[in-house]
């Protein structure tokens, strides 16, 4: 046991937790405009329709995959389903980042929103499996407080960076 009561995978966890939610949101937070945005303006000048199509496909994908993702953890286990999530989540991030047509943008988007699908459930089953009856309740606290901080910090750091580097950026 370590500080607290909590183990070390409890904190391993509630870190990846963080910067994955961090990831997600500071993305999400910039990327419908970057879709639509021209050459010119640093965007990949999609139509508002393309982007839509992109939006309304990923953020459902990434919320339904976790009903099926847990499924698959508890049989297979949680470490290869975390290091499928990583691989899918890391190849999903690069690719966007290299990709500037539709279709790779939104392949690369739909592996990213696979590997986070299945992310989210094998984290809290790790904080489920890493607390007690005792700390359970101060887990799972912890466990949200590093979503929400990561949702609400990235996004704050992400889009300044993104306006200063951009060029012609309003």
């Amino acid at each position: 046991m370590a500080k607290n009561g909590f183990k070390r995978n409890f904190w391993v966890a509630i870190l990846m937790e963080f910067f994955e939610r961090g990831a997600y949101y500071g993305v999400l937070s910039v990327l419908s405009v970057y879709l639509i945005l021209t050459a010119d303006e640093g965007g990949l000048g999609f139509s508002k329709g393309q982007a839509g199509t992109i939006m309304g496909t990923i953020q459902p994908l990434l919320y339904f995959l976790p009903i099926i993702a847990g499924g698959i953890a508890d049989r297979y286990g949680y470490r290869r389903i975390l290091f499928f999530a990583f691989i899918c989540i890391t190849a999903g991030y690069f690719l966007t980042g290299i990709s500037q047509s539709y279709i790779p943008v939104f392949a690369s988007l739909l592996i990213m929103a696979v590997g986070a699908g299945f992310f989210k459930p094998v984290i809290s089953g790790t904080i489920a499996k890493s607390t007690t009856s005792e700390t359970s309740s101060l887990g799972f606290g912890i466990y949200y407080w590093s979503i929400n901080l990561g949702a609400f910090l990235f996004p704050l750091i992400v889009v300044p960076v993104l306006k200063s580097t951009a060029y012609n950026y309003p």
